[in-house]
């Protein structure tokens, strides 16, 4: 499902639906919780075919007590951390002011790599340029990769434009990102924290967008 299609069901009335996005193969559910209005927030939670009830996958295969506690600290910090990312993301979206249209879209990505699962929260900003048909996305990032030689964790500030804006020329722009491997899983979480607080205090990313405040 495209942001553009995202932010169309945003515009209906307040409700749940589950919809079949039949473009991507490894995330064929989407559950999106609408919001009323023109533009707005959606949240979404992509729900792979690794996930079905049918499937058993490592990430979930909790046979012992240490398994148990190890996937109770690693979803429960994914909750906690995708809440305060979510916070700063809705505060910038208030903040400022992204068009008409715009919106901003919190999901949760759980993804199946060459190297193991990846859970990560994702927050997309969706607007317009003047006169562009076309939606450009500002996306804040940050997950851990489950591998059977350690974790990974990456956290990442991107833009996809349309059209020039701002510091930035039409194209792909990564305006942050670090990765560490090779993580215990506590220490995995533990650096995750500290890149979702840092991505938290990058509150000029939209004036360098151009964008004014409201």
């Amino acid at each position: 499902m495209t942001l553009r299609k995202r932010l169309r069901v945003g515009q209906r009335e307040q409700g749940t639906e589950l919809a079949r996005d039949p473009a991507c193969g490894r995330r064929p559910w989407v559950m999106v919780e609408r919001c009323g209005g023109r533009g707005g927030l959606l949240s979404e939670t992509h729900m792979p075919a690794l996930l079905r009830m049918s499937d058993d996958p490592p990430m979930l295969n909790v046979t012992d007590a240490d398994d148990a506690a190890s996937t109770a600290l690693l979803l429960s910090t994914m909750h906690r951390l995708h809440k305060q990312l979510g916070d700063f993301t809705t505060q910038l979206y208030i903040a400022y002011d992204f068009g008409d249209e715009s919106g901003l879209a919190p999901a949760i990505l759980i993804e199946e790599h060459a190297a193991g699962p990846e859970l990560r929260t994702y927050h997309c900003f969706g607007f317009f340029a003047e006169g562009d048909p076309d939606i450009s996305e500002l996306r804040f990032s940050a997950g851990v990769t489950i591998t059977s030689t350690g974790c990974i964790v990456e956290a990442m500030v991107d833009v996809a434009l349309e059209q020039p804006l701002g510091e930035f020329g039409a194209d792909f722009h990564t305006l942050y990102l670090e990765r560490i491997e090779r993580l215990s899983l506590p220490d995995a979480l533990s650096r995750l924290e500290e890149q979702v607080t840092a991505l938290c205090t990058m509150d000029d990313v939209p004036n360098r967008l151009g964008f004014d405040t409201r």
